[in-house]
């Protein structure tokens, strides 16, 4: 990994996740399943849990297709906010060169605009998101290792070596400006 995308030394028990940069071979079977269902026209069947992002490779220009899981959805602005919890993760890479192409999630489809979230943004998430779905948090921690039961701090701490997206409609890009500046006045 070169310098510029080393991650902070964070000395936290949350902070486990650091240590994994990549995926674990192991789970790459598993965690491809959702892009079959996509590729065959199935991909409602996820509802809006998870989200095909179309990015296009930073150094190839090839064009790709990523299922992510969707931490949250919203149903009034179609906003997506996805996290990375490996920082070498080529999705994230690709669209910080580029814009994303396409976001898909249940029968939503739309060209966004897309900004990377705070780790106070991510941290919240996460609490927000265990609150809401404990049983697939359990399943989702087990991913990259960070502990179900964290504190605000322990997440805020693990958060600052994950990367964030928040994804919406090109053509809402000034509204969902507006949203996203409300909502971090508010994590404060």
């Amino acid at each position: 990994m070169s310098p510029q995308h080393s991650l902070p030394n964070v000395s936290s028990p949350a902070a486990s996740a650091s240590d994994k940069q990549r995926a674990p071979a192991f789970m790459i079977p598993f965690m491809k399943m959702p892009l079959v269902l996509y590729r065959l026209g199935l991909g409602r069947m996820l509802g809006k849990r998870f989200m095909l992002l179309t990015h296009q490779g930073r150094r190839s220009g090839k064009v790709y297709r990523t299922v992510l899981a969707v931490l949250r959805f919203d149903e009034k602005t179609r906003e997506v906010l996805a996290v990375s919890p490996w920082s070498a993760s080529n999705w994230y890479r690709n669209i910080q060169a580029a814009p994303a192409l396409e976001v898909e999630t249940g029968a939503v489809r739309y060209a966004p605009a897309q900004r990377d979230l705070t780790p106070e943004e991510i941290a919240a998430l996460f609490i927000e998101f265990r609150k809401e779905y404990p049983i697939f948090s359990r399943m989702i921690a087990r991913i990259p290792g960070w502990k179900i039961d964290s504190t605000y701090d322990e997440f805020l701490a693990l958060a600052r070596t994950l990367r964030g997206v928040s994804f919406y409609p090109a053509s809402s890009a000034e509204s969902a400006s507006t949203l996203s500046a409300q909502r971090r006045t508010s994590a404060q």
